[in-house]
């Protein structure tokens, strides 16, 4: 029995022995991952900064370790979402998450695990009250018809620049703005031109310094080094007098938007037939210049006819002219050629004249009466040729005078006639 129980005795002190060095070997060493930082508190108080993971020796059951998240993001959804307030009064709850990072200066590491001692220190004493602090503070900076309006991005910009820079000073101070509105009506037809109207409003105004920079203090968390890498504003709950003023401005909006598109349809439609009378009345003109054009065209096409008729005319004329200078040459020519005929004639006339003159008196009487006889007694020949006339074969001639001149010439007279006389009888 005592050997069973010494052996019984051994074992449990064996084992306690084994678990206690097994306790002892994993105690003396531990592990680091990316993205965590180790404060180890050391035997004599000392702290000392594990920035780089992997494995890592410590004293057993003497040193402390604290570890810490490098990245920590503090969440606002749900029921909780954080409570703002505007500078216009109006107030809301808003959600998000606002992503904080440590400084991987080992230095500055230690003084924030000296000031929080740990993690969940760091958390609730750090992290969330300086998000609910530039949540709530940043709001003041900004108006909520703004923020409903797309004032959103502004809001979570200013955010982060204040995070990391440090947060503005302000003072609430009523101001006076120039709000546009539109002012389409019967004496403005533009619907992009807005008028200013004067309105106040409350505003937490940066305050600048001497040289005109913003003034700013820093975040508790600034002076050990941690930054916000992230700023996220994703939703938001306004309170029922914010939400209704939105809506009955949204409401003003549409119709004063839909006012707008009808003053603009009804000005576009004036404009349309204004245009359309002015086109009217251009076409009419146009076709009066058209027509006036045409007639100025055919009045000029009949001027220049009638000038070429004119022209032909006065060419014809001038022909004219020219042929009766002509004429008038050639009837002068003629003249003068005539009034030399005519002298000429005169002169061959007076020579004629004269000859037949010189030839009368050259002729005696007696013979030129006898021509005028037989001349005559022919006339009576061929007057009484269908006569018949027996003519005596013995002719006595008893009017002779002896001795005288005419008696001759009358007796050789009648005996031509008698012998004319048988040779008509004989038909010869």
């Amino acid at each position: 029995m005592n050997k069973l129980l010494n052996m019984g005795l051994k074992t449990l002190i064996y084992s306690i022995t084994g678990f206690f060095a097994f306790i002892t070997v994993m105690s003396s060493f531990y592990m680091t991952n990316a993205g965590e930082y180790v404060a180890e508190r050391e035997p004599g108080g000392d702290l000392v900064a594990v920035m780089t993971p992997g494995v890592h020796f410590k004293v057993p059951f003497i040193t402390n370790i604290e570890r810490v998240d490098q990245f920590h993001t503090i969440t606002y959804t749900g029921e909780e979402k954080q409570r703002i307030n505007f500078a216009d009064t109006y107030s809301g709850k808003v959600g998000g998450s606002l992503r904080f990072e440590l400084s991987s200066d080992p230095e500055l590491f230690l003084a924030t695990m000296v000031a929080f001692k740990t993690e969940k220190n760091l958390i609730n004493s750090g992290y969330k009250l300086v998000a609910k602090q530039l949540l709530t503070y940043t709001a003041n900076q900004v108006t909520g018809e703004n923020f409903m309006q797309g004032g959103q991005n502004d809001y979570q910009n200013r955010i982060e620049d204040q995070a990391n820079n440090g947060m503005y000073v302000t003072k609430r101070e009523k101001i006076l703005v120039k709000k546009s509105r539109s002012s389409v009506g019967i004496n403005n037809q533009n619907p992009t031109e807005r008028k200013q109207r004067d309105s106040y409003i409350y505003v937490n105004k940066i305050q600048r310094d001497k040289d005109g920079n913003a003034m700013r203090k820093p975040l508790a968390i600034a002076e050990y080094g941690i930054t916000v890498s992230q700023v996220t504003i994703d939703d938001f709950d306004p309170e029922t007098k914010l939400q209704t003023f939105i809506s009955n401005k949204k409401t003003q909006i549409a119709i004063r938007q839909k006012l707008i598109e009808e003053q603009e349809n009804e000005r576009q439609s004036a404009i349309t037939a204004e245009l359309k009378g002015t086109r009217q009345r251009v076409e009419a003109r146009q076709q009066m210049l058209k027509e006036k054009d045409a007639a100025v065209i055919n009045a000029q096409k009949k001027v220049e006819l009638e000038q070429k008729e004119s022209d032909l005319q006065v060419v014809r004329k001038n022909k004219e002219l020219e042929i009766a200078s002509a004429n008038e040459g050639i009837q002068k020519a003629n003249a003068v050629a005539a009034k030399h005929q005519a002298h000429a004639i005169e002169y061959k006339g007076l020579a004629e004249a004269k000859v037949k003159k010189a030839m009368y008196l050259a002729v005696r009487k007696d013979i030129l009466l006898l021509e005028v006889q037989k001349i005559t007694q022919v006339a009576k020949y061929a007057a009484l040729r269908e006569s018949h006339i027996t003519l005596p074969k013995t002719v006595i001639m008893n009017g002779a005078q002896a001795g005288g001149a005419d008696s001759s010439l009358a007796a050789l007279t009648d005996l031509a006639v008698m012998g004319k006389i048988d040779s008509m009888a004989e038909g010869k």
